[in-house]
């Protein structure tokens, strides 16, 4: 990811800086891939901001949010910079391999939101099926486990996720990431299990537990994440101020993994 940006001030228009204002002198920096495209539109921001006040704006690198991976280059993304006195949200739009990235900064803000909980259960049944310290019986029986696992997962709000979690793990876009449960979750869990599970079952399961719920690993919950711009309109109104308030920051849904991927 580009680390620092220029803003022209008087326009209020933005490229990536590479190697402070001198973009013509360096065509490609490590790590980052410039096209002819790119240093057209470098060459010529320049030409036109000419005399203007330009200023370097600083990216906060766990604020970048994309509906595709981050190792896509076509793609459109949204991250915050800022300056020493304020933050700005920028929109990255990439349309084509063969064409420029194009930068605008956005008058509003982003509000994430969790939608959504899951279970891989696929992902958790194939797991099972080839667990050698499980018996064929055992095996059978894990139904009950997935059942019981899907139930406290279903009552736990979304919007409240991070009081039932721990353990956070980025997915390959900001639309989704893994989360393991707390201790007393799994007490829980594992509390109902008794059911179903004699002595010697319940501890292979409390030992397939402590081996597979670290994120991403196969117990560890799927959460779907909605990603909206609030514009500086409806920060104004009844509703973007309540928003506001519920979330203070808008940009933490609950609390990310910083990504280093650009």
């Amino acid at each position: 990811m580009i680390k620092k940006h220029i803003r022209c001030t008087a326009c209020n228009q933005i490229i990536p800086n590479y190697e402070g204002h001198e973009l013509t002198r360096a065509k490609s920096l490590p790590g980052v891939e410039w096209s002819k495209a790119d240093l057209v539109i470098a060459k010529k921001f320049l030409r036109l901001h000419s005399g203007h006040c330009l200023e370097e704006l600083l990216v906060e690198e766990s604020s970048c949010f994309s509906q595709k991976p981050f190792y896509e280059p076509v793609r459109e993304s949204h991250f915050l910079a800022s300056n020493a006195d304020r933050k700005f949200l920028i929109r990255r739009r990439k349309a084509a391999l063969d064409q420029p990235a194009f930068y605008e900064i956005l008058p509003g803000t982003l509000k994430v939101s969790n939608v959504s909980l899951k279970i891989q259960e696929d992902d958790l049944r194939k797991q099972i099926s080839v667990e050698e310290r499980f018996s064929p019986l055992l095996k059978e029986k894990m139904e009950r486990f997935i059942q019981v696992f899907r139930d406290e997962i279903s009552g736990i709000s979304p919007e409240k996720v991070e009081e039932e979690t721990k353990d956070v793990e980025e997915g390959e876009c900001s639309t989704s990431a893994y989360v393991d449960l707390t201790d007393s979750c799994w007490t829980r869990i594992l509390n109902r299990c008794r059911l179903y599970f004699d002595e010697s079952e319940l501890q292979a399961l409390g030992r397939f537990v402590d081996e597979n719920r670290n994120p991403p690993d196969v117990l560890s919950i799927l959460v779907k994440r909605k990603i909206s711009i609030i514009s500086l309109a409806e920060a104004e109104t009844g509703l973007g101020l309540q928003e506001k308030e519920e979330t203070e920051e808008p940009i933490k849904a609950f609390p990310r993994a910083i990504s280093k991927r650009g």
